[in-house]
């Protein structure tokens, strides 16, 4: 036997409970796994490691690296490490996209396999079970999206155990997705069908599986197998994988429990932005708690416009390319139209008035209100005379915006003229480091929308394809589509997943992040005429640095298991091919 710290347990179990609990420095092993109270404290531990779509660490975490790392947008600062993996240098040290998690999946193992000769009622280890074998599901699709196969551990490992039993090999791709899906079917029955919120119901394992199978379909599709399928999955199992996704997907539909946000169909952007900070909604599957005083994240502090906040805000540069994918409200494509917008002064609101009412709920620029102010991105003035200033004022305005960030011309608003609206919360009084509480969502209905309409159209299923979509985009009140191909799915997942740590990763399981990411991106300037009071838009043909261009290598289509590991454990070799 040996004692478990108790420190996070302590904090989430009442006192009451604990006063009489002896010794109160030292909790046993036993006392954890036959109290219930402490039980629970245990998983809800195990909980609050999970890593769900990076945004579990401090600081830039918080702020999606992967949004930065795909072609919808950058890191507002050129300093950044986020923009050495743009450009390529993805096996940078200290990469913050790295999630070995299997020091979190014993404290699961290790839960998994104690729990079972306890004294607690029978239903209750059921639960704690099902929700534990979830948590571990997670951690493993985290890795295999990263890693391809990884070691599936399902025991905790001795510490005095064999050389076997320590120095683990690699599964094989194909064999830790069959994990992941084969835990969420056989967890389905023991699940409830609405959790607590923070926790699993049998819809979110539904979702889960939805997303998995998605994946593997995708690499079993367009990927290539390699090192006897430790990457890779064999082509011969598409369509077991694609069936998976879409029987998951399903599912979820066919139990009526959940339903595309709609509270304010008359205002379809507005109603598209409440999705995200309307807590626990009806599109709601699961998502990552910010609850309690000592928790919170970063993300409006490091994504609100610059005037709004002291640390530079603006993290988030959206490309222009990302702005051209939002169509015009009748359904027509909105390409930027250069020659028009450098043709004379603009009112920015008028000059997007008629794209997609998601663009407006997604996307800062000039001339939006925020917070009940007007948001300043003009990088100066333009005098009458043609002179253009930078500082101080001019005719009572200031000659620079106040979002414009003054340390570093190339970053926040001024890298690319836009910003990222979604997720950001109005109702935050004092915007700070640590402050933000809105949960963000790990599964909704909308994506099981989409995950659904791409597995169909892969297995022929054409006509349930174009009515999944055409259910997304009637919500956004954006024209109906008559028929259906892949390009139109892809694209759609694009608009309505926009900034929610998704494109990354559809390029990557796609086989098409070499083209997409390794291109030259634009951006906008905008320069305030001083006569017109309007705005003069430039366009920046580069919106990275020269030395940085953005660049996907083949190579990056799995993270390396590196060098440190591979020493730590000579089983896990060989390396992941390219590195």
């Amino acid at each position: 036997m040996y004692a478990i710290g108790v420190v996070g347990l302590l904090s989430i179990a009442s006192c009451d409970d604990l006063m009489d609990r002896k010794p109160l420095n030292i909790i046993s092993e036993a006392v954890v796994y036959d109290d219930p109270v402490l039980a629970e404290a245990y998983v809800a531990n195990v909980y609050s490691g999970l890593s769900f779509l990076n945004r579990d660490g401090g600081g830039d975490e918080n702020i999606d690296p992967v949004t930065q790392m795909s072609d919808e947008a950058r890191h507002g600062s050129i300093w950044s490490n986020h923009i050495k993996w743009k450009a390529g240098y993805m096996d940078y040290s200290g990469g913050f996209l790295e999630r070995w998690n299997y020091t979190t999946i014993r404290k699961a193992n290790d839960f998994l396999v104690k729990i079972q000769n306890t004294t607690l009622p029978e239903a209750t280890k059921i639960d704690m079970i099902a929700r534990m074998r979830f948590a571990r599901a997670i951690l493993y699709f985290v890795m295999v999206e990263r890693y391809g196969g990884v070691p599936i551990i399902t025991i905790p490992q001795p510490i005095d155990g064999s050389y076997e039993e320590l120095f683990v090999s690699r599964n094989k791709e194909i064999e830790v997705y069959d994990f992941i899906i084969n835990e969420m079917n056989e967890i389905f029955n023991d699940l409830p069908s609405k959790a607590k919120v923070g926790y699993p119901s049998k819809w979110t394992a539904q979702a889960l599986k939805s997303r998995a199978a998605l994946y593997a379909a995708s690499i079993a599709t367009w990927g290539e197998v390699q090192i006897n399928g430790l990457v890779g999955i064999p082509a011969n199992e598409a369509s077991r994988f694609w069936q998976a996704s879409y029987d998951a997907s399903n599912a979820i539909m066919q139990s009526k429990v959940y339903s595309l946000y709609n509270k304010q169909p008359d205002n379809k952007a507005e109603n598209f932005r409440k999705l995200f900070t309307t807590e626990n909604n009806s599109e709601v599957i699961f998502s990552w708690q910010l609850t309690g005083n000592n928790v919170g994240t970063d993300f409006d502090e490091f994504m609100s416009p610059c005037q709004f906040v002291s640390s530079g805000g603006a993290r988030t540069g959206v490309y222009l390319e990302m702005v051209e994918e939002f169509e015009n409200v009748d359904g027509s494509p909105h390409n930027f139209d250069v020659a028009l917008a450098t043709s004379q002064p603009w009112d920015l609101k008028e000059f997007f008035a008629k794209k997609d009412p998601r663009f407006h709920a997604s996307v800062v620029y000039e001339g939006i209100t925020y917070r009940n102010e007007v948001v300043q991105h003009w990088r100066g003035t333009i005098l009458p005379d043609g002179t253009r200033i930078t500082t101080g004022d001019y005719d009572g305005k200031p000659a620079r915006g106040k979002s414009y960030d003054d340390a570093y011309d190339t970053s926040g608003a001024s890298a690319t003229g836009f910003t990222v609206l979604k997720y950001l919360d109005e109702t935050l009084n004092p915007i700070g480091y640590g402050k933000s509480k809105v949960d963000f969502i790990v599964f909704r209905y909308g994506e099981i929308l989409l995950n659904l309409a791409e597995a169909a159209f892969e297995l022929g299923k054409t006509d349930e394809a174009l009515a999944a979509v055409n259910a997304i985009r009637e919500r956004a009140g954006m024209p109906l589509l008559t028929s259906i191909t892949r390009d139109q799915i892809r694209h759609e997942r694009k608009v309505e997943l926009a900034f929610e740590a998704h494109r990354w990763w559809d390029l990557k399981r796609w086989r098409i992040a070499e083209e997409a990411i390794t291109r030259v991106f634009r951006g906008i300037d905008t320069w305030r005429d001083a006569v017109t009071g309007k705005f003069v838009i430039e366009m920046i043909e580069n919106a990275h640095d020269a030395e940085l261009q953005s660049k996907f290598l083949k190579r990056h289509y799995y993270f390396p298991i590196t060098t440190g590991r591979i020493t730590n454990n000579p089983n896990l070799a060989p390396e992941n091919p390219g590195y």
